[in-house]
């Protein structure tokens, strides 16, 4: 990597920590992109050069954390067995994620939804992609009807959670999220997918 390549990698990966840290304590809403700068001993104006905006550095942020190496994906399927519960515990994953984040979670999926990213999006997210290869394994194992093509499930999956985990910031986090999500995806999986 040239020495130019690695300075601005640096510097975005500056911002990238000062605003995980500033939402993560002030809240999303009430981080400027001046406290993010400071916080990063950056120039306001070099904020621009790697984000449009707050949004973006939240979407950033929000990938560099979900990724995984093809090792962590092949152990979570070996030691996971069964359909309901792959997507039981991504499920429970997500929760946990979110529990952590909600203000930024919240953000995220907005902005997701506002841009159109699918799973077939280059930076699609985790959550999904992993849903969708749940549903193909489950396809080829025969636990999961094959009505529907696995993406179309994921997004079913997806937008179950989005729905519920918008519902529950809105209504001040006062339920059990994954109580509720569960129930739902536990709904839609024995009414329409699971082959028993």
């Amino acid at each position: 990597m040239k020495l130019r390549d690695k300075q601005k990698a640096e510097v975005k990966s500056a911002l990238v920590r000062a605003g995980e840290e500033l939402f993560r304590t002030k809240g999303f809403m009430e981080t400027t992109i001046e406290e993010i700068t400071g916080t990063a001993g950056v120039a306001r104006g070099t904020f621009y050069n790697y984000f449009q905006s707050k949004e973006d550095l939240a979407l950033e942020l929000f990938y560099e954390t979900e990724e995984l190496t093809t090792k962590q994906i092949d152990d979570f399927f070996e030691t996971t067995p069964g359909t309901d519960n792959q997507i039981k515990a991504l499920i429970a994953s997500a929760v946990e994620w979110t529990l952590k984040r909600p203000e930024l979670v919240l953000v995220t999926l907005l902005e997701k939804m506002k841009r159109g990213q699918t799973p077939e999006h280059p930076k699609g997210p985790l959550f999904r992609r992993m849903i969708t290869e749940v549903f193909e394994r489950g396809q080829i194992a025969g636990a999961v009807t094959r009505e529907r093509p696995p993406q179309e499930l994921a997004s079913d999956i997806d937008g179950l959670y989005m729905v519920h985990m918008v519902r529950w910031y809105h209504y001040g986090e006062q339920y059990d999220l994954l109580s509720t999500i569960l129930s739902a995806v536990n709904t839609y999986l024995t009414g329409a997918l699971i082959n028993q």
